[in-house]
């Protein structure tokens, strides 16, 4: 990938990107790969315009959104709060998860962790309601994040709940759920709670 001669980096890339986006959304991703395939390393930078793009767009190409999240996972560059955001906003305005559009429980748990880790807690509790109405087989590191998630915020009563509540549903906790309750709840001076758990840690082989 040359302009005249002269070799281009990722930020020239970058540039030549943010003019494909405007009306030439598939000339953009096609461009992402010659990027790839010439082992230029795309940056966050690069990841954060093709995802806002294709987000705007009025019939957003959602799905492979959240393959381009999954990418940048695989390539050492998890997704960041603006990817989330506009991936929120896109999924609102074209209603995707309504349209059959069904990512798989580790994508989701991506968006979870970083809906958390960005303070937005009550979005990421809104998606964990959904995903439950809708069906989806949650698992014990989506429940860990909604935990560690809720500790974070100080809501410790609340995460006690939803430890209750995942094996209500019948999903067993592992120790990091443990340890993440159990920290906490020190911190907070919650001390009888914390040995409480500490002990059942013990006795279910955990510790």
């Amino acid at each position: 990938m040359a302009v005249k001669g002269i070799s281009v980096n990722v930020v020239t890339c970058n540039t030549l990107l943010c003019g494909f986006i405007v009306g030439k959304l598939k000339e953009a991703t096609n461009f992402l790969n010659e990027m790839v395939l010439k082992t230029i390393n795309p940056s966050v930078y690069t990841y954060d315009i093709l995802v806002d793009a294709l987000c705007k767009k009025r019939k957003g190409r959602i799905s492979y959104v959240w393959d381009l999240i999954d990418e940048m996972h695989d390539r050492g560059k998890p997704a960041n709060v603006i990817n989330y955001n506009s991936l929120i906003d896109g999924l609102c305005k074209n209603s995707q998860l309504d349209k059959g559009i069904r990512p798989d429980v580790y994508t989701l748990n991506i968006l979870l962790d970083g809906l958390c880790k960005g303070k937005r807690l009550k979005i990421a509790q809104g998606v964990f309601q959904d995903l439950l109405v809708k069906g989806y087989r949650i698992n014990v590191y989506t429940y860990t994040i909604m935990i560690n998630g809720l500790c974070n915020q100080g809501l410790l009563d609340e995460a006690l709940a939803m430890l209750s509540k995942m094996e209500d549903k019948g999903c067993i906790p592992n120790a990091v759920t443990f340890e993440i309750l159990i920290c906490a709840l020190f911190e907070k001076d919650g001390n009888d709670k914390a040995e409480k758990l500490l002990h059942e840690m013990i006795a279910r082989g955990l510790l």
